[in-house]
């Protein structure tokens, strides 16, 4: 009895610790995303750049991302979730900590790139990671969780800069991006993978065992080539599933392409049109993460008690509602400013439900693939968005251009509704 009470405990203790892991991997993305957000008002100076220059910095980033986040969720259900979340958080980290001594627009926008590929890996991992250790009951409020850390990688990036920027200038700032190599270094110290990639891969191992003897059953080897298969063709394995993932991509790329428009220019929009200044557009950033904490928080407990399709269609629909609110009729120093909370609270509250209503429709097997090529793919298309304003801000301005945001989020209302199935609760494989 105490050597079961004490393996409880410890399986506890991994869940708490997975959860934690998970959350400083998001947190660690999110700032070396957003420093550079905080900075590009410096960086377009420094380097002389155009706003569609500009763009692609954060353009370079999400592509960087979408190849990463192919790249290492395969790596993770094949050879290991921990291992491989580690390397790809060393990445974005030493690639960002190089930032500081670039001279080169052409080198800073390859920096970019490289530091997109580890980002684009961390996300999937944790997420895989963290549904396949937390029960049913509390899975979309732990995702919620592992959602909020990105929000304090955000926070950090709004307030680093309004500190070092004045003392020491703004290539100082990315030298804090080296700060997320110490996470790895947890990931691999104290993580172990989860039972559910544990027993896939012990499973593997004793077919392949018999696959070189010869001795596989006929069920055998049906099972030693759905387990060991190329992860990517779960994802497409019955039209079922192919309308499935095909859906969660447009509602990954809609939430993507709205944050990131939304929070890559504003911080450039309210400094040039309403004159903030650095440390009042990092209020304005403050306020919105508040928001969003709210959100993210308040969608994961809705998502466990009513489920996930009945809580994200309220988040599209007062997500439209808000933005035509917001970017219409908001035109005061004070009504942006404020009126913020609500704009993160609407337009990034989802970010609570993407991880578990994924994790919920796939394998084990292809579980990280299957979170990093959906999310990925959604947030790699959506990398065209703030260059897409920054062109359409060319030939208006760059609040006309943001205000066309609110049209995508009936678009995956409707994708959402008739692709999608319901998960609450379900026991994942």
């Amino acid at each position: 009895m105490q050597a079961e009470m004490s393996h409880r405990e410890g399986e506890r203790g991994q869940h708490i610790k997975t959860l934690i892991g998970a959350v400083l991997g998001y947190a660690a993305d999110g700032l070396d995303v957003f420093l550079l957000s905080f900075v590009l008002i410096f960086i377009i100076k420094d380097f002389g750049l155009t706003t569609a220059q500009a763009g692609d910095l954060t353009l370079a980033t999400t592509i960087g991302m979408w190849v990463g986040s192919y790249i290492f969720g395969y790596l993770a259900d094949k050879y290991g979730r921990t291992k491989t979340l580690s390397a790809s958080i060393i990445l974005y980290a030493v690639g960002t900590g190089l930032i500081y001594f670039v001279n080169s627009y052409s080198v800073l926008l390859t920096l970019r790139f490289l530091i997109g590929l580890g980002i684009g890996g961390e996300f999937g991992i944790g997420m895989a990671m963290v549904t396949e250790t937390w029960s049913a009951k509390m899975r979309a409020r732990a995702t919620s969780w592992v959602a909020l850390g990105w929000q304090g990688g955000v926070l950090i990036a709004a307030i680093v800069p309004a500190t070092i920027v004045p003392l020491f200038g703004w290539r100082a700032v990315f030298l804090v991006g080296l700060v997320p190599a110490l996470i790895a270094v947890y990931v691999r110290m104290h993580l172990k993978e989860p039972l559910l990639w544990q027993k896939r891969n012990q499973r593997q191992k004793e077919l392949e065992a018999k696959k070189e003897q010869n001795t596989l059953s006929a069920a055998e080897e049906k099972e030693y080539f759905h387990i060991a298969g190329m992860p990517l063709k779960k994802l497409f394995s019955s039209s079922r599933i192919t309308v499935t993932t095909i859906g969660l991509t447009v509602m990954c790329l809609v939430q993507n392409f709205g944050y990131y428009a939304i929070f890559s220019w504003m911080p450039t929009i309210l400094s040039q049109k309403y004159g903030y200044t650095l440390a009042k557009t990092s209020g304005w950033m403050i306020i919105s993460i508040a928001g969003m904490i709210v959100g993210i928080t308040l969608f994961g407990l809705l998502a466990d008690k009513i489920g996930r399709k009945k809580t994200f269609a309220l988040w599209y629909i007062c997500g439209t509602i808000y933005c035509l609110i917001y970017f219409f009729l908001f035109t005061s120093q004070t009504s942006l400013m404020w009126g913020s909370f609500l704009l993160g609270f609407t337009v990034n509250g989802m970010m609570g439900g993407y991880g578990a209503v994924i994790a919920e429709n796939y394998p084990s097997e292809a579980r990280s693939t299957a979170e990093n090529l959906i999310f990925g793919t959604g947030r790699g298309l959506a990398g065209f968005g703030p260059a897409i304003i920054g062109y359409l801000a060319a030939g208006a301005s760059l609040m006309s251009a943001m205000s066309l945001v609110f049209i995508i989020y009936p678009i995956a209302l409707v994708c959402m509704l008739l692709m999608i199935p319901e998960t609450k609760g379900i026991d994942i494989e």
